[in-house]
Order: structure tokens, then sequence, then C-alpha cells
């Protein structure tokens, strides 16, 4: 029931507060603007300890401390000239003789005119509150100190990138991150080395799904540069319905502890003359590389390299010259052999080199023969130059390769060249000579072809869900050759790449696709088809591209949106020159597809510092969408990093209905694939491209099961 406030008799009723409840847990008490108390409520009188009937006509000054009285007096001066709501903290009188911490509100009271009649005042015990924050003050003080001398950090973050972090300061040091400032987790997460995101990605995903805490040990880079390793911890952070919504952790600096631990192993594994790594490692490093084969289906090349007349030398020159020349030959082999290499020190003037994705023998004997001419070249020394030669000896896997014989058989490959006249070398399977020489007949094949008519191209239609239509379609070159018939792209490309005839094949390749295109849009006035066509690295490394795609793309009058480039993504991490030519690229306004993306080198950096536009989903993961829960959730992560980018994904090799619907369900952009077309001649593309795309009942989005 409401019940106005008890008043003193006489008062005016325009000082009354009939909004103020004898319920209240509040203390609310009115005063005319002389101070004089007109209206006290129960909450009052429990806070303070004083009866309505003692406080009515009392001056509320009897309730302020001496030291209070001015400033308070001062407030009700600003709240009596109609200055709405002060609020006030201090210590006020009680009945019983204490002090109440109090925070109070005080507003003007207006009559019917509007005119500040009285002042009303508000107020609640927050002692209690200020001691509970003072603890908590102390607690986290205490906490910080601890992990200060600990060297412990502690963190949490919610899900999602875009999520803020909570870091101690203890955290905010170890990261070198300026305390206080905002910190998203992706933010974190880029400052942590890429070969360990995914690492620290899994780990955590486990431990929400799991509920079990991890440990890890990652690099990680400071905002100043400076290279950390970080010992995390994680566990689940759930809320108060048991749901999981982040994870929280500790995070300590051990870079000291590393960086001796890496100090020992590398010196149980290296040469100490040299730094290069020593036969264990190098043997280690082989039977890992032969083991890639079996995925990648290409092939590993061990070579072994034997300084001519090195004896000779060292006794003329002296054993200190001669271990100097041994580093100066290390450091050029360092310097000539691919990032992927590994080059070795067996023992004295012998090393050993490992060359992964060989895809001939003939590729390894290039190398081999660069190997040797970067060797010729002369060394300069303290007390004159030194002019050597080596001999080298190759071998290539094989089925059933193993690391220590093909290490033996490329050393017997060797003796066989010194045998032969030094400064050569020799390949150890006598019968890949043969291979060398259908290479080379492959390559003389193909220059030939360029100029013969015999590559031509296909075309795959592309379809986009959203518009249940064909919207382009990619080219893909063939060659007819005069006695072996269609070659596919797998057979030769490889070829091209290797001897440098993928530039102008293509060439070729995109200014024909790109007059196909045109002759599309003749045939079927109004359209807006699009082409994509696919790039290598090579052919970026030429200065002059942006040039051709430009005038390919005024010569067949189409706008540079009309063309779409597709690259594998180990071409973003080619050199500055290649960065630089897809940066020109993009500013003609031809579009940019990531071709295969998730099987390389996969990185968000690149695809923001490159303007990628679009991304294509690999074949491998698309086929196992469904049944397979791990490449499902690398295509889910995959649309949500295209989504969140607002980059449109194509998924590739759609063979089945199924896939289709998965992909409709997990909200991709675009598909291609059996499914809908198998590679077209340009006048039967152009068929599909006019018809309607085989699409299934659309199934609902979600996310992955």
């Amino acid at each position: 029931m409401r019940r106005t406030l008890r008043n003193a008799p006489g008062t005016d009723p325009t000082v009354h507060l009939s909004a103020i409840d004898d319920g209240s847990g509040d203390a609310i008490f009115a005063t005319r603007l002389d101070g004089v108390i007109t209206a006290w409520n129960r909450g009052a009188e429990m806070l303070y300890g004083y009866k309505a009937a003692e406080m009515i006509g009392k001056p509320a000054s009897v309730l302020y401390p001496e030291r209070e009285s001015i400033s308070v007096r001062e407030i009700l001066e600003r709240v009596s000239r109609g200055q709405w709501s002060e609020v006030v903290d201090g210590f006020r009188w009680r009945a019983d003789g204490e002090f109440a911490e109090i925070e109070t509100r005080l507003s003007p009271i207006f009559d019917e005119s509007g005119t500040v009649v009285g002042v009303s005042s508000i107020g609640r015990d927050v002692g209690d509150r200020r001691r509970r924050e003072s603890e908590l003050r102390e607690s986290q003080a205490f906490l910080e100190h601890a992990q200060s001398i600990g060297h412990f950090g502690g963190w949490k973050a919610p899900i999602g990138p875009e999520s803020v972090m909570t870091m101690t300061l203890e955290t905010y040091r170890i990261t070198g991150i300026e305390a206080g400032g905002i910190v998203r987790w992706l933010d974190f997460f880029e400052l942590v080395h890429p070969d360990d995101r995914q690492l620290l990605s899994e780990a955590l995903d486990n431990v929400r799904e799991l509920g079990a805490p991890t440990e890890l040990e990652l690099r990680f880079t400071r905002p100043d540069g400076s290279p950390r390793w970080l010992f995390v911890a994680a566990d689940a952070q759930f809320d108060s319905l048991g749901v999981v919504v982040g994870n929280i952790g500790v995070v300590r600096d051990i870079t000291e502890r590393k960086e001796t631990e890496l100090r020992l192993a590398h010196d149980a594994l290296h040469d100490p003359l040299t730094g290069l790594p020593n036969r264990g490692l190098f043997l280690d490093r082989v039977a890992l590389a032969v083991a890639r084969t079996l995925r990648t289906g290409s092939h590993v090349a061990v070579l072994c390299l034997d300084l001519d007349h090195f004896r000779v030398f060292n006794d003329a020159r002296g054993e200190g010259c001669g271990d100097d020349l041994l580093r100066a030959v290390a450091d050029r082999l360092r310097t000539v052999v691919r990032i992927t290499d590994t080059v070795t020190r067996f023992g004295a003037d012998e090393y050993g080199l490992v060359c992964e994705n060989v895809s001939t023998a003939a590729t390894a004997a290039e190398r081999a023969q660069r190997y040797l001419t970067a060797i010729e070249r002369p060394f300069v020394l303290e007390g004159g130059d030194a002019l050597i030669t080596a001999s080298i000896g190759i071998a290539v896997s094989g089925p059933g390769a193993e690391a220590e014989a093909m290490v033996r058989d490329a050393q017997l490959a060797m003796h066989r060249a010194k045998e032969r006249g030094r400064n050569r070398y020799e390949l150890y399977d006598r019968g890949l000579r043969h291979e060398v020489q259908e290479r080379s007949a492959l390559e003389g094949a193909l220059r030939r072809s360029l100029e013969s008519g015999e590559l031509f191209l296909e075309f795959q239609p592309i379809a986009s869900l959203s518009e249940a239509r064909f919207t382009s379609a990619e080219a893909l070159v063939r060659w007819r050759h005069g006695e072996r018939g269609v070659i596919q792209p797998n057979d030769f490309i490889p070829t091209a790449e290797e001897t440098g005839l993928i530039v102008p094949l293509g060439r070729l390749v995109l200014e024909s696709a790109c007059r196909q295109l045109h002759a599309w849009r003749d045939a079927a006035p109004g359209t807006a088809w699009r082409m994509s066509v696919n790039v290598a690295a090579t052919q970026l490394r030429e200065a002059d591209f942006p040039e051709i795609v430009e005038q390919t793309l005024e010569d067949e009058g189409l706008e540079p949106d009309a063309l779409c480039l597709e690259l594998t993504e180990s071409v973003l991490v080619e050199d500055g020159i290649v960065t630089d030519v897809i940066g020109r690229i993009r500013e003609l306004g031809v579009r940019i597809s990531i071709d295969d993306f998730g099987t390389k080198y996969s990185s968000l950096s690149y695809l923001t510092r490159l303007s990628i536009d679009e991304l294509k989903i690999d074949r491998s993961f698309v086929e196992g969408i469904v049944g397979d829960d791990s490449k499902r959730a690398v295509v889910s992560a995959i649309l949500a990093i295209g989504k969140s980018l607002e980059m449109p994904v194509t998924a590739e090799g759609v063979e089945t209905e199924a896939q289709l619907v998965e992909l409709q369900r997990l909200g991709c952009d675009t598909v291609q694939g059996f499914y809908f077309a198998k590679p077209l001649s340009a006048e039967e593309c152009l068929v599909a491209l006019q018809g309607q795309p085989n699409m299934p009942v659309r199934a609902p989005r979600g996310k992955g099961r």
C-alpha cells in the first residue's frame, strides 16, 4: 500500500513528496530551502536510527559532521536554484553516535508553478560496498605482485576473433603490449609466430570442446619486433549456466630457457666448423622429405658434393686456410639452395644436399649443375683467392626409398663423377638418363606446340548458389599431342614452369581466354560473365605482366572486373617483385583469387596485405565434406574467413548432390565441379552458361555438424 511521508504539521504541502514510499529501502527525507526537515521515511529511520518524530522540524545539518557542513550548504544552495540532482558522498551521524558512510542524491522539489520549494535527499549506506571494493583492490594488487614475482601473467579471451582480451599487468609486460590498451584476440593471435598459430588455435579449440586444460610453448613477436618464447596454459571459461564462453589461463616468458635448449640442441646436431646440419640431422631430414613425397607425389633428390683435389689445396695452403675454404663453400651453398632444401657437411670436404619437390631427375641434374657453377667462382680467402671445382652424385627417390640408401647411392654416383673427370655430376640410376632424354624431348615438343596450335582451352562453368545461375568459367589448358593424344596439364605444366615456357604459354592462355569471353558476350548480349585464368609464379616475375594483362583486356574490349587471375598460395610467399606485380594488377581492377586455399601457406596476413578478392576451397576438402568432420571443419573455417573479410568463396571439385547440399548449408557462395559440368569446349560451355545449373532444394544455412 502506497503512503506519503510523515510531515510536520502545518508545513506547505508543496514540499510533500508523494512519490516517497515508506516501504522504500532507501533513506529518503525532504527539507525546506532553509534546511529544516519536513519529511522522513522508514528507510531514513533504519539508516540513521532516528524516528520521524525526532527529525521532522530539525535542521538536516545535525546529520553532517562539522567538516562537511560548509560544502553541504553550498550544494543545497545550488540545488535550491533548480540545478538537478547532485550526488554527495560522506560520513553522517547516526543516532547511536557512530558514523555511516552514505551516498546521497540531492534533488530540487518544485511546486505547481515550477518554483523550487524544497530539497529531497535519497541516501544509501555504501560502507560495506566500499570495504569490499577496497578488499578487491588489495586482492588484485596482491595477485599482480605475486604474478610479477613468479613472472606469470593471467589472461582470458571470449570466443571470437574480434573479442576483447582481459590481461593482467604482468601479461602486458610479458607480451610487450602497452598496458591498458584494448587487445582483440585477433591482434594477439597475429603476434604469435605464423608456424605456431594453428597449434594455438587447435589447442584452445580442444580446451573448449573437451573441457580439459592444456599447456603449450609457442613463439611470439612483441609489438616492438623482439621475438620471445611463451609458455601458455589454458582452460575453458564457463558462464553461470555452465556454457563455455571462452578460454582463461596464464602465460610465462620462457625465452631464456628455450634459447639455452635450442643452443644445446643445435650444437648436438650441427657441424662445429661450418654450422651446417651434421649427418644425423641430415638423414632425419631426408627421411621426412621422402615421407612427404607419399602425399605430394613429387620426388626427393639427395646430392653428394665433394671438392676436387682438396687434399692438395690443404697441404699447399695449410689447414687454417683449408678450414676457411670449407666454411666459404658452406656459405655459398647456403645462398644457392632453395629455402626448402638442406645442406650438410658429412665431414672432411664432403657435403650433402637434399632437394624437395623434384618433379624429374632432370630437375635434380639442373640443380646439381647450378651448384657446380657456384663452386667454380673464385673464393676470396685470407692469403689469396682460391679456385676449386667439385664432383656431385645424385640419387632420386623412388618407391620404398630410404634415407641411408639414398645417401649411399649419391656417394657412389659422386665417386663415378670423379672417375669420369671431376667437375661434373652423375645420376645414380642409369635408367633415369632415359627420363632426362624424354624431358628434353617433351620440352622441345612443348616449345613447338606454342606455334603449331596443339595447345587449346577447355572451360568449366562456375555457378552462384545464391543466384542459381552460372556466372563465370575457368579456362583450362590442354595439349593435343600428335602422337600421345590429349596431354593433361599435370603432365606438361611442371616442365613448362621449370624451363620458363610457362611465360609464353600463360600469355597464350590469357589472350585466348579473354578472346573467348568476348565471343560469348557477343553471342549473348547483356550478359556479364567473367573468366578465371590460372597464373604461375614465373609469370608474375615478369615485370611487364600487368601491362600484358591490361593490353589483353583492352584488345578484347573487356572491363578489368571481367577477369579473375587465380594464384596458388605458394605464389604469395614469393619475393618482393611478385608482390609488386600483384599490387599493380590489383590497381588495374582485375580480381585476384587464391586457388587451393588451405593446402599450403594459409595466412590471414597476405589476404589483407595483397587485397585478395576471392578464395577457392581445394577439392581435397570438398570431397570429404560429407562424412569427414575435420574436412567439414576446414571448409567451414575457410567460409568464415571469407565472410569476415567480405571475400566470396568458391568450392571446386563438387561432384555429388550431397556435397552441394552441405556447401549450401554452410553458406558457400559459388561452386564448380563435375556435378554441374566437366571441362567443356567453348561452344558447349556457352550453352551451359546460358542454361540453369542443376540445383537441389536449398538447404538451410547453419553451423557445421
